[in-house]
């Protein structure tokens, strides 16, 4: 079988590290697969080492996609954001191609007739919800069938984790200190806020910690007159996007997830295996990755989140035994090899092939 990804963000994130590495492993797995996105976006330049598969994606609107479909063929067509939803169903169905689509957003669909008409069935083979929350959330704001809808976690490479090293330059001029930090776009939904008021309760606590924040977007201005208000600049980094972010991860000694809204977060699922521990806020798709192996605490509470950080990082015994919980729960879930397997089936599903 023949399978086209397409993807029309222009920015990088845990979801355009997934798409690069599905389709990275279909390949080795001997499956024709392609990949078309936007030329001048982030997925398009990690993806270079596609070569030949690699498509680019002039256009996310009807009519150049289903020019594509009338040259490259598919079998079938998997689509990873609205964009794409609304380009590829539409031309898929002119076509007679079947349409795959990810879903990795814990927001409920807009009741109004657009949307609503876009996540039609007849749109749609299948639905690939990267966690329960997902498909729960997609499934109480759609008309979608349910039995149509299939759980396929955002998988976790292992062996390439665990080849990566540390970035030893993060914690140059730490001292004895700790580094905890975060992963994500700077923007209101993320709660990056509360990070830097905990960061101001442990200063004032005298532990010696320094925090990070991987990542860009809206908020980046709001952050640094915040981190120059409350005399953070000595306690706090904000690095940018970074496309090692995963080194980071590596780097920290403690990871913290203050998003108000996740699917699942790719951050936490990967800090669980690398073996560093979680401090999480109360968000439903985040506390199913983390499934009781971390700290969990209130949206808005900064001393209590304070606490837990203490605990995470003081406390050597539970420390030890929360990250070997986590680390086992999620090689048992969260493998790419899972991820790839469940896709292929659903691949197969849809096009009535045995295996």
């Amino acid at each position: 079988m023949r399978i086209l990804h397409i993807s029309t963000n222009h920015e990088w994130g845990g979801g355009e590290n997934q798409i690069l590495a599905l389709v990275r492993w279909l390949r080795k797995a001997g499956v024709d697969t392609l990949l078309a996105a936007p030329p001048e976006g982030a997925l398009y330049r990690e993806a270079a080492v596609l070569g030949e598969g690699l498509i680019a994606l002039l256009s996310p609107r009807t009519g150049p996609v289903l020019a594509l479909l009338k040259q490259l063929r598919p079998d079938l067509i998997h689509v990873h954001d609205s964009a794409g939803a609304r380009a590829g169903g539409k031309a898929g169905r002119k076509l007679g191609i079947p349409v795959v689509l990810s879903r990795r957003v814990a927001s409920p669909l807009r009741q109004n007739l657009f949307s609503q008409r876009k996540y039609r069935d007849r749109n749609f083979a299948a639905v690939l919800a990267v966690s329960e929350t997902v498909g729960r959330v997609f499934l109480s704001s759609s008309r979608y069938p349910a039995e149509r809808v299939q759980v396929v976690p955002d998988g976790i490479d292992v062996d390439a984790l665990g080849a990566l090293e540390a970035d030893p330059a993060l914690r140059e001029g730490l001292g004895q200190g700790y580094l905890a930090g975060g992963i994500g776009k700077l923007a209101p939904k993320k709660n990056w806020s509360l990070l830097l008021e905990t960061a101001a309760v442990l200063k004032g606590r005298g532990l010696p910690v320094r925090w990070v924040i991987a990542g860009d977007g809206p908020d980046r201005g709001k952050l640094e007159a915040r981190i120059a208000e409350q005399g953070l600049e000595d306690t706090v980094r904000l690095l940018g996007f970074r496309s090692d972010a995963l080194r980071i991860l590596k780097s920290l000694d403690l990871l913290f997830s203050p998003s108000l809204v996740e699917g699942a977060s790719v951050s936490v699922r990967e800090a669980m295996v690398i073996g560093t521990p979680v401090v999480i806020v109360d968000t439903p798709g985040t506390m199913e990755s983390l499934d009781g192996h971390g700290w969990v605490v209130p949206a808005g509470d900064a001393r209590q989140t304070a606490d837990a950080v203490t605990e995470a990082l003081t406390r050597d015994d539970k420390r030890r035994a929360v990250v070997a919980g986590a680390r086992a729960s999620a090689l048992s879930r969260f493998s790419l090899h899972i991820t790839l397997d469940k896709t292929l089936q659903a691949y197969r599903n849809v096009l009535g092939l045995a295996g």
